[in-house]
């Protein structure tokens, strides 16, 4: 036997033994709780307007015509040129200048 088709039938074997395993085991749903007193509190459009200890909150609005992305950077590019190397054969050589 060979160890590759040893090795592959044993991943096989262990692939299909989690996927089994996760196959046979059913999945439930929670039963579904009705929402107690301080849920429905919450949820109501009078509280949403005021905090906890009753102060009104201020309705405020933020504007900016673009996000900040820092200060413009320039790109730096590549130059290259063609120079002949030690056996005399041309070679291109590149640098990054701004």
């Amino acid at each position: 036997m060979e160890r590759r088709n040893f090795l592959l039938g044993l991943v096989a074997l262990a692939a299909g033994s989690a996927t089994m395993a996760v196959a046979t085991t059913k999945a439930e749903a929670a039963p579904v709780a009705a929402p107690s007193g301080a849920l429905r509190e919450a949820a109501s459009p009078e509280s949403r307007s005021t905090l906890p200890d009753g102060t009104p909150i201020e309705k405020a609005q933020y504007y900016r015509d673009r996000p900040y992305r820092g200060r413009p950077r320039r790109r730096r590019r590549e130059v290259c040129r063609i120079t002949r190397n030690r056996f005399g054969r041309p070679v291109r050589v590149c640098r990054s200048v701004w």
